[in-house]
């Protein structure tokens, strides 16, 4: 497959638990799960409206990297932004 865009990954309810539990681990704000697909239905304009993506170091993005084989999709770590 050819990947165009990235669309939101479909997660099962406890792929969903491993986000969160990343969210409380990380001290982010929100964690969000992609996954490639021939055309995109994510709106990366609309997706950061008052979001940021989170500054990490290196051993957490080790960490995400590894929440990722589990739930098969890129995870992205989010910190609110009031403007």
């Amino acid at each position: 497959m050819t990947t165009g865009g990235w669309s939101f990954a479909d997660l099962e309810a406890d792929q969903v638990a491993l986000g969160v539990e990343a969210e409380r681990t990380l001290g982010t704000d929100l964690v969000m799960a992609y996954s490639p697909s021939s055309w995109g239905t994510v709106d990366p304009d609309s997706v950061g409206e008052g979001l940021d993506p989170a500054e990490l170091e290196a051993d957490q993005i080790e960490y995400l990297q590894g929440l990722e084989r589990k739930v098969g999709g890129v995870l992205v770590a989010y910190r609110r932004h009031i403007d």
